[in-house]
Parts: C-alpha cells; structure tokens; sequence
C-alpha cells in the first residue's frame, strides 16, 4: 500500500471527477425523459459525448504539449464547471448535445493528463499495480456518483450545483501537486487499413465493444424509468453495471492468458447474450435482486469485449507499434460509442424499453460470428508470443499506463535526473549544458541522468551522450548504451562513434573485437529494436582487420534479437559481402538451435501462401546481396535447415535457372533425404527444364553407384 502513496492525490483527483460523471450520466437521460423528449432524441443528446471524447483523443495531447498538463487540466475543469451549470439554466436538446461534446472532450483530456502523469511516476515494478488501482478508481468513482442521484429529484437543479462542485474539488489534488507534470512524446500513427490487415478481431472487437457499451451505459436509466423502477433503483442498477465492469475483467482476463482468446471472447458474449435475455424477464417481473445480478453480469462481460480484443490486436503486433495501434483503436472504440446510444434508441422508441437488451444480443451475436469465421482462416497466436491480458476502464485511453507498451520506458527517475528535467523545461535549448553541470557533481547519478533526459529529448540524444561520456569517460560505456535503449534513434549513431574510439585505441586484433563484442551485447541488451542497424556498424568496423570474425558479430545480434535474424544476416553481408556464407551458417544455425514449430506454423498461417520459411528467406536474402555466392550459401542454408533444402533449392533455382541441375545436386549431397523433394520442386519451378534437371540428377546418381561398386 505504501507504494501507491505518492498516487493518492491524483486518485482522489479521478475519484472525484468521476463521480461528477457518473452522476450526469444518470441525471441527463432521466430529465430529458421527465421532460417528454423523444428516446431517439435522448440517444442522440447521450452519443454526442463520445464525439468529444474522439475529438479530445485526437487532439488533447497537442493542447497539453502547448501549455502544460496543470493549466490544461485547470481549464478543461472550468469548461466541466460551467457545462454542468449550463444544464441547469437550458433545457434544449440542442443546448445540451453541444455541451455533451464539450464534457467528451475535456474527460478525454482529463484522462490524458492522469494518464501520463501517473505514467511517469510510476516504475516497471509498480505499474500493473498503479494501472489496476487506477481501473478501480474509475469504476468506483463512477458508481459513487450515480448512488447520488438518491439525493435529489432528477430535475432538481441541485443535483447539476454537486456535479460542478465535484468537478470543482478534482483540480485541488492536481493544483497542490509539486510534480512539474508529464511530458507529452509525440507518437506516430498507424494507418487503419494497416492495422485492420494486423488484426481485423481488434479493430472490429474494440467497435462493438465501444456500441454495446454506449448504449448500456446511456439508456440504460431510461430502459428503468420506462418500466417503473424507482429513483433508488434506477440508481442502484446503474451502480451495479460499473461494478460487473470492473469485477469480471479479472476471471476473465486470466481465463483469456490462459486460453485462446477469440474461444474465451465467444464464451463471454454468450454469457452476455443470456444475462440480456434474462434481464428484462426479471425486471417485467420487479425481481430486483435478480435483475441487478444479470446487470453486472452483462455489464461485466460486456466490458471484457474491449480489453480481449485489444489483447489479440497486441499479440499480433511488435512492441514499436503498440502505442501508434493504440490511437487508431480508440478511435475505432469512439466511432462504436457515437453509434451506440442514438442506433440504440431508434430500437427503442419503435420496440419499446426492452428492446435494448435485443439490441445488445444483436450486436453481440454479430461479433460472435465475426469471431468464428476469424477462427476459421487463422490459427490463434502461439503462448509465446502471446502479451498478457489488461483490464480497461469504462472510457479505455490508458495507453500511457499499459504495461505492454512500454518497450523503452525508464524503470525509475532519480532526483538528479528529475531537476534536470525541471529546469529543462524552462530552458529546452540548453537540456545538454543542464544535464552536463548536474552529472559532473553528482557522477554516480550520471547513467540515470543520461538515460532520462535522452528519453524526454531523444533529438539530443547523440550530443547529450557524446558529452557525458567524454567528460566521465570511465562511464562512457553504460552512459552509451542506456543513452541508446532510451532513445532507440540514436543507437546507430551512439554505435559509430564508439566503434571509432575502439578502433582509435589500436588495440590488437583479439582485444579489439573483444571490445566491439562487449559494445554489440550492452547495445543490444538495451536497444535490441536496432539489432541489424548495429551489428551492421560493428561489422563495417571489424572488416578490415578482423574479417573472419564478422559471422560472429552477425550470430550475437540474431541472438539477442531472434525476430530480425534475416535483417540482421543481410544487413551485415551489405556491409562485408566476401563474408556472406559464413554468416548465412552462423545465422542458420541459430534457426535451428531455437526451433519453435508453433512458431512456425503461426507465421506461415499470417502470411500469404507463398511464405518460404525462416531458413529460406535467409537464402534468398543474402543470395540477392550476393548472387555470385548464391549457391554456396544455399548449399550452406540447406545443410544445416534440411527441412527448408526443397524452398531453398526452387527459390535460388529461379535466379540462376541454366545452373538448376547444379544447384540440385550440391543442395542433395548435403541433404540427402531431402533429395527427392529438393529435385521435384526444381523442376516444378523451372518446367521447362525439368527433363534436363532429371537426366543430370540420374547421371549423376549411375556415377555415383559406379564408383561405389569399383570401389567395393
């Protein structure tokens, strides 16, 4: 509990502003009804909010990089203030959906601003913890604030004064804080035609996550009112639908680590479908307790949708692309939250009340049978490359708190490096000189200095380590590397300019390359992202003086990073051709002293039917770099991937067509129970000389059986 300390004020602050919410939530529905409005006119008022919330996730974090996360954050809740008071002077449809956009885009905002916040206050060993708690927070503050409509009528204008007196009290916690605040780092976006390629389960998950729970969340009240339930339990149902969405992410969660996801995602909108059919039933029937039971149920498995979705979109993509997905998939969410309350209500005002649990079932039945046919084309991700599940909160933009994007996130921020940070911000253009005088009087602080300021200025990245390492030269190394997994952009350059001190020092040929395989390990440990980058310099470097050891540098960096083997392999034969073969064996025999066959399978499954295999795209990569060692590396390949001889042999056939029959038999010598099918796909790729091929292949063998005999 002592770890969340220093988190308590800025979960007060959340707590409070989400019981705001979740009071308006309640309160505007209810009086639009008592007022006579129409139920489609209530679902369009109630969707405007996620319009905000889409136009404050696309836009929020360029107000908080302008001015500051405590003034934005000041700002947005004076506009919550005055929305909430606007809504009890107007009671206007049309008055009230433009303020619905207004409070969507200050809590995306607000959301934001925690977010990062908290982010960056937390380390890697807390940070599922300080993530689960501020889930918890969310969900309670949100249930908190809907038992207050207890307090007054729904048309009382007090309940509006305690929404903006909550909106009110959220700043203090914020406003006394003696953080400086976040820093916003800009990401890049992922296009959503590339991602839905990655993941359609995500893209189209995370949509009908976003429909089914904007509708329950927002006409839920009404589907009360319009079948008598009282004030009391109007507000105790909805309360009961935050608690199912917070309390059933947990069994559930573990269920989908353990399991395939899209089976466990099946099995939740089932249960789904069934507490929806059930509800209505119990409620027609004034069975309260049951229906509150199948209103956390089918809240809570509702809530699962979204985070199973984004898991199975994670699995599929690398840890650089997660934060980039994550802004694509909110917007996916968003869109599902404008379309859900008003296609929602349209249902309703033909169908009446209950027809919003058939709405529910609808949408969850078609994802069902989205999932299925998923199922059906595409095997699930292997467990180990599988990221783990992590709950989400009812309006999911934590992207800056999910633990699985953070690839290249600091584990902790000493003082020294944070008054580096402080002062920066006032003085950008001198982060260098800034970190330099702090370093140099606190050297044992210098690594951690480095490493953070690098993180927050990654475009002084080069320069900043440059001269902390000359100026304290006997960190110049941990100062380098950790520079380069702060900053993975500076890695190539932080590479050269420490081979060339190696090189400098004239080191004999053993002690050098000792030295530049010491370099390539720690850079790599810390940026394993720039492996092929890396070992490409390295290799450059050793060239020369050492060019029998380049393989070796090759062999380290498809190690440390076993995903980039064939980049890595082809950036270093560009570099150092002449060594081509021996870092295709050096490469290939880390292939196959790390055979994975679910791995394998999985990867063919997500590529087109023309994938090769891992053993035969380094044949052909490094046989395209090198067409005049083409053979011998195939050869090379082959010998030590035999399961990959026959893909191998078509593939290169196909460079050097008149030297088919060649390629054939040096391929069959080294593997030869793969003979067979080394010839037959030969001479399927290349049909026009196959009879060729076959002549050479039996001559070849009476050959050999001749001299067989002579020799017994």
């Amino acid at each position: 509990m002592k770890a969340l300390n220093p988190f308590l004020p800025l979960f007060l602050s959340c707590t409070l502003l989400l019981m705001g919410n979740g009071l308006l939530f309640i309160i505007i529905p209810m009086s639009m009804r008592l007022d006579g409005q129409d139920t489609d006119a209530i679902g369009l008022v109630m969707s405007l909010y996620f319009v905000g919330m889409l136009l404050g996730s696309l836009y929020g974090k360029n107000l908080i990089s302008r001015v500051g996360h405590i003034r934005i954050f000041a700002a947005c809740a004076s506009v919550a203030t005055m929305c909430a008071l606007l809504h009890s002077i107007w009671s206007v449809p049309v008055v009230w959906g433009l303020l619905r956009v207004l409070i969507g885009f200050t809590n995306a905002t607000f959301f934001m601003t925690m977010e990062t916040w908290l982010s960056e206050s937390s380390t890697r060993e807390n940070r599922a913890t300080v993530l689960g708690s501020y889930q918890f927070v969310t969900y309670f503050g949100l249930a908190l604030g809907q038992l207050m409509l207890n307090f007054a009528e729904p048309q009382d204008p007090i309940l509006y004064i305690y929404v903006a007196m909550l909106f009110c009290l959220c700043m203090i916690p914020v406003l006394m804080s003696r953080s400086g605040g976040p820093r916003i780092n800009e990401s890049e976006s992922m296009p959503l035609k590339i991602l839905y390629k990655t993941s359609p389960l995500g893209v189209i998950g995370i949509m009908i996550s976003g429909i089914c729970l904007g509708a329950l969340y927002n006409m839920s009240s009404i589907y009360g009112a319009d079948v008598g339930m009282t004030k009391s339990q109007i507000a105790t149902f909805m309360s009961a639908t935050m608690v199912g969405g917070f309390l059933l992410q947990f069994p559930v969660g573990k269920l989908a680590d353990l399991f395939d996801r899209r089976t466990v995602l099946v099995i939740t909108l089932l249960v789904a479908c069934f507490a929806a059919m059930v509800l209505p039933i119990m409620a027609s029937q004034g069975e309260m307790a049951i229906t509150i039971a199948c209103a956390i149920i089918l809240s809570g498995a509702l809530a699962c949708v979204y985070p199973i979705a984004l898991a199975d979109a994670f699995d599929r993509l690398k840890p650089t692309e997660m934060v980039a997905a994550s802004g694509k998939l909110i917007l996916a969410y968003s869109t599902g939250g404008v379309i859900g309350p008003y296609t929602s209500s349209l249902v309703m005002k033909h169908m009446g009340a209950g027809a919003l649990f058939g709405y529910l079932i609808v949408a969850c039945l078609v994802l069902i049978t989205f999932v299925m046919y998923r199922m059906s084309i595409r095997s699930a991700v292997p467990d180990a490359l599988q990221e783990s599940f992590v709950m989400q909160g009812m309006a999911p933009m934590a992207t800056e708190l999910d633990p699985r994007t953070e690839y290249n996130s600091l584990d902790e921020t000493s003082i020294a490096a944070e008054t580096v940070l402080l002062l920066a911000e006032e003085n950008p253009d001198d982060v260098v000189e800034i970190a330099l005088s702090i370093a140099l009087n606190q050297p044992e602080e210098a690594v951690n200095i480095a490493q953070a300021t690098a993180y927050n200025y990654p475009d002084d990245a080069v320069v900043l380590a440059i001269t902390l390492a000359n100026e304290l030269p006997h960190l110049k190394l941990d100062i380098i590397t950790n520079v380069a997994g702060s900053a993975p952009s500076s890695g190539a350059d932080l590479a050269r300019y420490m081979c060339g001190l190696i090189k400098q020092q004239k080191l004999d040929p053993e002690a050098s390359f000792n030295a530049l395989s010491r370099l390539t390990l720690k850079l790599l440990d810390e940026a394993p992202l720039q492996a092929a980058e890396i070992a490409a310099i390295v290799s450059h470097e050793i060239a020369d003086d050492m060019p029998e050891l380049v393989a070796q540098i090759a062999v380290l960096a498809a190690q440390a990073a076993p995903d980039q083997r064939v980049e890595v392999a082809t950036a270093v034969t560009q570099e150092v051709p002449e060594a081509s073969v021996e870092i295709a064996t050096g490469v290939a025999e880390t292939i196959a002293s790390s055979p994975d066959e679910e791995l394998h399978s999985f990867l063919a499954g997500e590529e087109n039917d023309d994938y090769l295999g891992e053993g035969a795209e380094l044949a052909i990569a490094l046989g395209q770099e090198t067409p005049e060692q083409a053979f011998d590396i195939a050869t090379a390949v082959a010998e030590i991937l035999p399961e990959d001889a026959a893909q191998v042999a078509e593939s290169i056939a196909q460079t050097d067509p008149e030297n088919a029959s060649e390629l054939v038999d040096s391929i069959s010598e080294v593997a030869p129970e793969m003979a067979d099918d080394v010839m037959y796909a030969v001479a399927s790729s290349l049909p026009e000389q196959a009879e060729e091929i076959l002549q050479d292949v039996l001559m070849d063998a009476e050959a050999n059986e001749q001299a067989d005999r002579q020799v017994s």
